[in-house]
C-alpha cells in the first residue's frame, strides 16, 4: 500500500485533498460489540424519581419519572417500588428481563404502554407525527477509500440498510405516535475545517430544523458546538474531547467512546499497576529488554490544541503514582507530513532511551512510526491504548510486523466474534430474514440509529433534549461480558473526576459517552484468521484471559498477561451463555 505525500494546495486545508480519512477508517470497519447505549438514573434535581404525566399540550396514560420534564418510568424502577403490576406495559415487554422483546443484551427497557396524545411539537424537529433526524455525510473521497479497502458498500446499499434499520426500530421501539424521518445532509468541508463545519451546522438547522444530527466532522468540534448552541442534539460528532466539553454542552452532545479523562482512568491503572517499575521484557532489542521501562508517549493533537491540559494533568497524576514519561511527542493529522514527522518522533524516542512507546492517536500514523522504527534499527515495546480503532485486526496488519510483534495493551472493543453474531447483522436477519445489504459497514450504520431510537423510546411522549437525557440515564447499564462492552450513561459512579484534574475524586460527573471497561490484548503475528471484513490472513489480536473486561478500579496489580497464549482467544465463535441475548420471534414474520 502507498499513501500520497507532498505539499497541499496553497490556501486550502491540508485535509481537503485527503478528505475524511479518519471517518473512512471508521466506515471500513465492522466494530465488534457495537457501541450501544445504557445508563443509570440522573441524580440531579431534574432527575428526581417522582410521578407525573406528559406535558406541553398533551396527555398520556404513560406513568413517568422525573416530574414535568421526566422520562417514563421503567419496568425495573417500578419493580423496585413493588408497582410493576399496577402499570400496563408496552405489548412487547418481557417481564423476565425488564426489556422489550428484541434479542439483544442492549434492548431498551420496558416502558408503560402509550395511549392518548403525545403533546405535539414538544421540541424543535418534533411534531405530533414526525421527528426529523439529519444524517451527516462527509464529502466523497473515492481515491483515498480505494487505498485502504476494496470492500466498501455502495451508497445505494448503505441507504437501504439505514432505511431497514430505521423501519425495524420504528416497529419495535416506542416512538409515541411519531415517525422518525431521516434526511441526508452532504457536508461541504474537510474534517478539520471549523469554518465549513459551523456553516454546515447553521445550514442544517435552517434547512431541516432537526431534533438531532447523527455524525459530524471528525477533526473539529465546531459542528457539534453550533448545533448545541441552537439546541440540536449531535450524536457521534467527531472524536472524544475533554470531559468539560460535554459538561458545558449538555445535554446535546453524545458519543460512543469515553472522554480522554474517563479513558485515562483505565489506562492509568494498567500502566501504573502492571507496567511501571518492571523490565521492558517484550521489547525486540536485547539491550532494552533488561532495562526498567522508560515510557515515551505519542499522541494526536488538534490545531489549535485541545488536549494539552489533559496531558499536563496525566503527568501530574502519574507522578503521584510513580509513573514518569521520558518524552512526549504530538502530531496533527496531515497525511502529507506524517512520514517526516514519524522520522523525527522515532529518532527522539531512540535518543531518549525510551523502551516503551505508548500510542494515543489515529490508525494511520503507526504505519509510518513502525516503518521508521525498523529503518532506524529500533525495536521498543509498543503499548496500544485502543484509540481510533488502532486495536482492530484490519489495521494491525498494515503496520510493520517486525515492530507489531512487540505490541500489546488494552482495548475498549469487545472480543471479536464472527460479524454474523453482532447485533447489526443478527437483528437484521432476525427481523427481515436476510443479511443487511451493506454487509461490510452495517455495524457502523447501526449504532447511531440504535442510539437515537433508544433515546426516543426512553424519553416518552414529551420528547425534548432534557427528557432524552433523562431517558438515557434511566436506561439500565448493560454488557460487561467478553463479547459485550459495559456501557452506561449518567451518574453511575465509575468516573468521579475532580474539576480540572484527571485524578479521581468524590465528585460525580454525568457521563454522556459510552464504553466504560477495557480488555487486555496483544498482537500475535502468527495467528491466522479473518479480519473485521472477513479477509483471512496472518496477524490477529489475542484477548488475554479469554476477553475478561475491567471497569475502572478493577485492574489487577500483577504483571501484564501479554504474550501468554494460555486462556486467550482471537475469535469467540460462540458467545458465552452470559453474553448471549434472549431469543424472541420476529414481529415482522407473524
Amino acid at each position: 500500500m502507498t499513501t500520497p505525500t507532498g505539499p497541499q494546495p496553497t490556501g486550502s486545508s491540508p485535509m481537503k485533498k485527503y478528505g475524511p480519512l479518519i471517518g473512512i477508517v471508521v466506515v471500513i470497519l465492522v466494530i465488534a460489540g457495537a457501541v450501544t447505549l445504557a445508563g443509570k438514573k440522573d441524580t440531579t434535581e431534574s432527575g428526581a424519581n417522582t410521578t407525573g404525566t406528559g406535558t406541553n399540550g398533551g396527555s398520556s396514560s404513560a406513568t413517568t419519572a422525573g416530574g414535568a420534564n421526566g422520562a417514563p418510568i421503567t419496568y425495573d424502577q417500578a419493580k423496585k417500588d413493588g408497582k410493576e403490576g399496577s402499570t400496563q406495559w408496552v405489548d412487547n415487554c418481557d417481564p423476565a428481563t425488564g426489556r422489550i422483546k428484541v434479542p439483544s443484551v442492549f434492548a431498551p427497557a420496558c416502558v408503560p404502554k402509550y395511549s392518548g396524545t403525545n403533546g405535539g411539537a414538544t421540541s424543535p424537529g418534533v411534531t405530533a407525527d414526525k421527528i426529523t433526524i439529519v444524517l451527516y455525510t462527509p464529502p466523497d473521497n473515492a481515491d483515498i477509500l480505494s487505498r485502504f479497502t476494496s470492500q466498501l458498500d455502495t451508497k445505494e446499499d448503505t441507504k437501504e440498510t439505514q432505511a431497514k434499520y430505521a423501519e425495524m426500530f420504528q416497529n419495535t421501539f416506542q416512538t409515541y405516535g411519531r415517525k422518525v424521518e431521516l434526511v441526508q445532509f452532504d457536508a461541504t468541508g474537510a474534517p478539520d475545517d471549523a469554518t465549513s463545519a459551523r456553516a454546515d451546522a447553521v445550514n442544517v438547522v435552517e434547512k431541516y430544523k432537526p431534533f438531532a444530527s447523527l455524525g459530524g466532522p471528525v477533526l473539529t468540534p465546531a459542528y457539534a458546538e453550533e448545533l448545541a448552541r441552537q439546541k440540536v442534539l449531535c450524536m457521534g460528532c467527531g472524536v472524544s474531547l475533554p470531559d468539560q466539553f460535554y459538561q458545558d454542552k449538555a445535554p446535546y452532545i453524545w458519543g460512543p467512546l469515553p472522554t480522554p479523562e474517563q479513558f485515562l482512568v483505565n489506562i492509568g491503572d494498567y500502566i501504573t499497576n502492571r507496567m511501571t517499575g518492571r523490565n521492558a521484557s517484550f521489547a525486540g532489542d536485547d539491550d532494552l529488554k533488561n532495562q526498567k521501562r522508560k515510557f515515551g508517549v505519542v499522541h494526536f493533537e488538534q490545531d489549535p490544541p485541545v488536549f494539552n491540559a489533559v496531558s499536563d494533568q496525566v503527568a501530574a497524576c502519574g507522578a503521584a503514582r510513580g509513573y514518569k514519561t521520558e518524552i512526549t511527542e504530538t502530531y496533527t493529522f496531515d497525511i502529507g507530513k506524517m512520514p517526516d514527522r514519524a522520522t523525527t518522533i522515532i529518532a527522539k524516542m531512540k535518543a531518549a532511551g525510551v523502551t516503551t512507546i505508548m500510542f494515543l492517536g489515529d490508525p494511520i500514523m503507526p504505519i509510518y512510526l513502525t516503518q521508521q522504527a525498523t529503518a532506524q534499527n529500533y525495536h521498543p515495546e509498543w503499548v496500544v491504548t485502543g484509540t481510533v480503532l488502532t486495536d482492530t485486526t484490519v489495521l494491525g496488519r498494515m503496520y510493520d510486523q517486525s515492530q507489531w510483534t512487540h505490541a500489546f495493551g488494552v482495548s475498549n472493543l469487545a472480543a471479536r466474534t464472527p460479524r454474523q453474531l453482532g447485533d447489526a447483522w443478527r437483528l437484521h436477519e432476525w427481523y427481515y430474514g436476510t443479511p443487511p445489504k451493506a454487509a461490510n459497514t452495517s455495524a457502523i450504520i447501526y449504532p447511531p440509529l440504535q442510539q437515537i431510537f433508544l433515546g426516543i423510546h426512553m424519553a416518552g411522549p414529551n420528547l425534548t433534549p432534557e427528557t432524552f437525557k433523562q431517558g438515557m440515564f434511566n436506561y439500565p447499564a448493560s454488557g460487561g461480558g467478553a463479547t459485550n462492552p459495559h456501557v452506561s450513561y449518567g451518574d453511575h459512579g465509575y468516573f468521579k473526576l475532580a474539576e480540572g484534574n484527571t485524578c479521581t475524586s468524590d465528585k460525580p460527573r454525568l457521563d454522556y459517552l459510552g464504553v466504560d471497561d477495557m480488555t487486555e490484548i496483544w498482537w500475535d503475528v502468527n495467528a491466522e484468521g479473518p479480519d473485521e471484513q472477513g479477509k483471512v490472513a496472518k496477524g490477529m489480536w489475542r484477548y488475554a484471559n479469554n476477553g475478561k473486561r475491567y471497569l475502572p478500579g478493577e485492574m489487577p496489580k500483577t504483571d501484564v498477561d501479554a504474550f501468554k497464549t494460555e486462556n486467550t482467544v482471537t475469535m469467540v465463535e460462540k458467545q458465552p451463555a452470559g453474553d448471549a441475548p434472549p431469543d424472541y420471534p420476529s414481529p415482522a414474520k407473524k
